[in-house]
């Protein structure tokens, strides 16, 4: 019997804990918390601009002021372009921010991130690193949008149901999501490693406080929004940068910069989340 590979192991897991993921942000969701971001244009669209355009700007130039491997740039850059993270609403509760905000937000820039992430790899990644933008946007597609949106409808259409089973699924993306770390640090335990030394974390520490400061400059004159803005924009969607690290590129490294970018990302935003709170 041919034994199981690790990558194999982390790929399951990493779908197992994506489509769960996206499918409970869904059913929490509501089409109400949907329209509300989308009713301000004025702030919709400096949201989109410093999420969609400027992050992943300032993750090019950081890695081009820092002499890293083409894996280690594309990994920084994957994370750097994949926005919609499904711990904005929960900062945004952390912090005592608008909540209904966060989570319209979250889901216009998941439902976006089908065509922005791989373009913006096309235009970001290194030259000599292979992008596929079409099988890209379909790894969004079906990993991210079609559970998001399969939530979204079943929650307005059968809400007791949706209610009933959003505890079980969110209980199961937590638990994935903590046995896909536990794999990663076990798996590519000395790939992680080997980001000590590279400046990628430092980059990482720096690309997280930029984000911090334009989503809070750009959040208006609400201090609730300009707050989700800030925690939304500095923590990107790890959930989605790792599967497409996993099913995508067959680097080990670029899996390895998008777990060590995440894991700095997600700690800075909730720390300031905590101290706003």
């Amino acid at each position: 019997m041919e034994a199981i590979s690790g990558d194999a192991i982390v790929g399951s897991v990493t779908i197992v804990f994506v489509l769960s993921t996206m499918f409970s942000m869904g059913l929490k969701l509501s089409v109400t918390q949907l329209l509300n971001a989308l009713r301000d244009r004025h702030l919709l669209t400096k949201s989109l601009g410093v999420n969609l355009v400027a992050v992943p700007l300032i993750a090019y130039l950081l890695v081009r002021t820092v002499s890293v491997g083409p894996a280690y740039a594309t990994g920084f850059l994957l994370l750097a372009v994949s926005p919609g993270a499904p711990f904005g609403p929960k900062f945004a509760e952390v912090s005592d921010s608008d909540i209904a905000f966060a989570s319209g937000l979250m889901a216009i820039l998941c439902l976006l991130s089908v065509v922005t992430i791989p373009v913006s790899l096309v235009v970001l990644a290194p030259g000599d690193v292979a992008v596929d933008p079409v099988a890209i946007g379909r790894m969004v597609l079906r990993i991210q949008l079609v559970p998001l949106l399969a939530g979204l409808v079943l929650s307005a259409v059968y809400t007791s149901l949706g209610d009933r089973l959003h505890t079980p699924i969110q209980r199961l993306s937590d638990v994935s999501f903590i046995g896909l770390i536990v794999l990663l640090l076990v798996v590519y335990h000395g790939e992680l490693w080997s980001l000590v030394g590279t400046g990628l974390l430092g980059l990482s520490a720096a690309a997280v406080v930029i984000s911090l400061a334009l989503g809070y400059v750009f959040g208006g004159p609400i201090r609730t929004q300009r707050e989700v803005l800030a925690t939304t924009t500095a923590a990107r969607n790890a959930a989605i940068a790792l599967f497409i690290a996993t099913a995508g590129f067959s680097n080990p490294n670029v899996l390895a910069v998008v777990l060590g970018f995440s894991f700095v990302s997600v700690v800075g935003a909730g720390i300031l989340a905590g101290l706003w709170r």
